[in-house]
């Protein structure tokens, strides 16, 4: 197996827990101060990143620490964003207008750096965004403020794809995702500083056990698995990839909130794995050639 399958494949388990921790947010951010949620989600990310890479800590030079508050930073914004958006719109519509972020990457790359795309990404994330409409327009899509707040997150996600993609030649990505997210822990605790009904020791469990989810495989998994996967893999299929993200996230409401399934779920999931089947037919070709 290529290392471009492998990271394709584990980028794939990391939508399956962004998916789930979509219900876990918004579960805890209903209740609690969404930026002390946030400090808590980093920083239990940023120290089990730390302890597992520990060797790498001796490495974070300067050039390391801009590196990391480069991508910290649309990081920052986007994570506050898609949290605050889920006190006031769906997990579903939230989850869709996310995934905006896949046309969004294609599309500041090209405005921004003045490089072409492929037209097979478009087709791809074409027929990927028509599934997530599917799957989410049968609850009705309006822009509300919640969405609204989704919706600039999803550029603050597709600005952070980019960054990362631009020091992907980096030999060793570690030491700045663990300054990636010291600056995201820093930046949610400065907020919830600022927040009146921040509450710092929650005493419901739920809350904790959210904050174990989100941190440990939602947050320092996937995360460190980005980072490394995108010295192997375009920026545009990495966020192809989180198209999975609302599928999964669907799938969840169907098992474990007993959601209706429908035809329309059905026929969106075929259409996203569709897309994905188009870009890596592309880039097959591609090789071959």
């Amino acid at each position: 197996m290529s290392k471009k399958h492998l990271y394709v494949g584990l980028l794939l388990l990391g939508t399956a827990f962004w998916g789930i921790s979509f219900t876990v947010v918004k579960v805890g951010v209903d209740q609690y101060s969404p930026f002390v949620f946030l400090t808590y989600k980093f920083l239990l990310a940023c120290l089990a990143i730390s302890l597992l890479f520990f060797r790498q800590l001796s490495l974070i030079t300067r050039k390391t620490l801009g590196i990391g508050l480069q991508i910290g930073l649309p990081l920052l914004i986007a994570s506050v964003l898609q949290t605050l958006s889920l006190r006031y719109t769906s997990v579903t519509n939230a989850s869709f207008i996310t995934g905006l972020e896949v046309l969004l990457v294609p599309l500041l790359k090209l405005l921004l750096y003045r490089k072409t795309v492929q037209k097979q990404f478009w087709l791809a994330c074409g027929l990927a965004l028509g599934g997530l409409y599917l799957i989410t327009s049968q609850q009705g899509m309006h822009l509300s403020f919640g969405d609204s707040m989704a919706a600039a997150g999803a550029v603050g996600f597709a600005v952070y794809v980019l960054q990362v993609g631009r020091y992907s030649t980096e030999s060793n990505p570690m030491p700045s995702v663990i300054v990636m997210l010291g600056v995201c822990t820093v930046g949610s605790a400065l907020l919830a500083l600022i927040d009146p009904t921040a509450v710092w020791v929650p005493k419901e469990t739920d809350f904790w056990w959210g904050i174990a989810f989100a941190g440990l495989p939602a947050t320092a998994y996937m995360y460190a698995v980005q980072n490394a996967a995108q010295r192997y893999i375009e920026e545009e299929k990495v966020a192809l990839t989180y198209l999975c993200e609302p599928l999964f996230a669907t799938t969840v409401g169907i098992v474990v909130l007993h959601e209706k399934y429908n035809e329309y779920i059905l026929l969106g999931g075929l259409l996203i794995i569709a897309g994905m089947i188009v870009l890596e037919l592309k880039i097959q070709t591609h090789t071959a050639n």
